[in-house]
């Protein structure tokens, strides 16, 4: 099917902007795995006209499209299959502008997170959403997921971030909505209608994000406490603080693994009911220092906290972070495996936990559970492995997962999606009612189902 429409997207989009062959063969659409991509072309527009066009030549010729970004996802939204036209927005890497004053960048969706943190800070700005994918997860798969990261707790997901978007229909048609306005009520915000659509509606090609001014304290501490009663003390003392940015736990045994020696120092001895990496990132350096400082002595003296370590400097502040984000060495220390993406009520996270680890060992005995999240924001990250069966096991895993979450009322993705690879768990966190509706909103900008067509449903 590629040799009937390629002339037409190589004319489009001239030099390097399409590939084939060996080109597209040695590209993988798994950050943790290598899964080849079957589709035979890759296509790779420099604006949104191109995109549009590409997508008109689609219509056409009744080709689907899978759209990629930085292909940093873990549920599967990258993957296609063969005859499919994979558009990639890399070449659409362009920060356009920034306003200091208005604290407002407008940006192209192929630009990176990490480009688009760098820019904010030449401006003298900070832009929140911060993930340890941020040096190749780009913009436009962050508002794909509405990605919320490290610091939801104090700034929100990415749809908080995004003011206005562009975005083109699997029609070619271009819905600009690029408002700069943080009040506009004038109908429908049709920009949520594609923040965490997933490519399903339309691919975002531009966005304007609004960043906030940059802070000038930040303190970070590694936290070790004994048990979960504990852990929730120190999240409601902690609350407390008007500059607690980040709340972020580790299970001991994915603590453990980071931590060994030929990977990194470990900040704290283990033992530990849970790890907890708290920051604080506020504008007044000296007593939000203090203040910081202050509320751990309390919490290490009334018990809540049984030890703890402060970082001192840049670079100890960038080494406990570091501890937290090296999850992927601890992915492949018990590869393979299968990963989740949940939320659920703070209070319920280590019951919950619990009743996994005990699912596992009654149906899976010695399976490997590594467990770490954004706490403050209610989302966990799982990562379990029941050994060279794991693949074969994982609708039984899954089932594990996902059903235990319904006596808590949780969400059976907090900020990774639903992919191609969680969409028969959907029913868990959506009712019929919902889901009819989420399908009558798809038909209705795709009714022919052209785009990321094995995503969601």
């Amino acid at each position: 099917m590629a040799s009937a429409f390629l002339p037409a997207i190589e004319a489009l989009l001239g030099t390097g902007g399409v590939l084939t062959g060996d080109d597209v063969r040695m590209r993988s659409s798994d950050p943790f795995r290598q899964v080849p991509i079957e589709a035979d072309v890759i296509v790779r527009p420099r604006t949104t006209q191109e995109v549009a066009g590409v997508l008109r030549i689609a219509a056409e010729h009744g080709a689907t499209v899978v759209t990629h970004g930085g292909r940093t996802g873990v549920s599967g939204g990258a993957h296609s299959v063969a005859g499919e036209i994979i558009l990639s927005l890399e070449r659409m890497n362009q920060i356009e502008s920034i306003d200091p004053v208005g604290q407002i960048i407008v940006a192209q969706a192929g630009v990176t997170l990490g480009a688009l943190q760098q820019a904010a800070e030449e401006a003298g700005l900070y832009y929140p959403v911060d993930l340890g994918a941020r040096g190749t997860a780009t913009v436009g798969g962050t508002i794909s997921t509405n990605a919320g990261g490290n610091r939801t707790l104090r700034w929100g997901m990415t749809r908080d971030r995004v003011l206005g978007l562009e975005a083109v229909l699997a029609d070619g048609t271009i819905v600009s909505s690029m408002n700069r306005l943080v009040k506009n009520n004038t109908g429908y915000d049709l920009k949520h209608l594609f923040v965490g659509a997933e490519g399903t509606l339309g691919i975002v090609t531009r966005a304007i994000f609004r960043s906030v001014a940059k802070p000038t304290s930040h303190d970070v501490a590694l936290v070790a406490v004994p048990d979960n009663d504990a852990m929730l003390a120190l999240f409601t003392r902690l609350q407390r603080l008007p500059s607690l940015s980040a709340f972020e736990i580790m299970y001991p045994d994915l603590y453990r693994i980071v931590t060994e020696p030929e990977v990194q120092p470990r900040p704290l001895p283990l033992g530990a009911h849970v790890y907890v990496l708290v920051e604080s990132m506020g504008y007044h350096a000296a007593s939000d220092r203090d203040q910081f400082e202050a509320v751990l002595v309390e919490l290490l003296e009334s018990g809540v906290a049984t030890d703890a370590v402060v970082a001192q400097s840049d670079a100890q502040r960038a080494a406990l972070w570091r501890v937290r984000e090296s999850v992927e060495v601890a992915v492949h220390a018990i590869a393979p495996l299968v990963m989740f993406d949940v939320s659920l009520g703070v209070s319920d996270i280590d019951r919950y936990v619990g009743d996994v680890r005990a699912k596992l060992d009654e149906q899976f005995p010695g399976a490997k559970l590594i467990v770490q999240g954004h706490v403050g924001d209610n989302n966990i990250h799982l990562g379990i492995s029941v050994g060279a069966d794991t693949a074969a096991q994982a609708h039984a895993i899954d089932a594990i997962v996902y059903r235990g979450l319904i006596p808590y009322e949780g969400s059976m993705s907090a900020e990774h999606g639903i992919g191609t690879e969680k969409n028969a768990w959907l029913h868990v966190s959506r009712n019929g009612a919902e889901i009819a509706l989420m399908r009558v909103i798809k038909n209705a900008l795709d009714p022919d189902n052209r785009l990321n067509p094995r995503v969601l449903f």
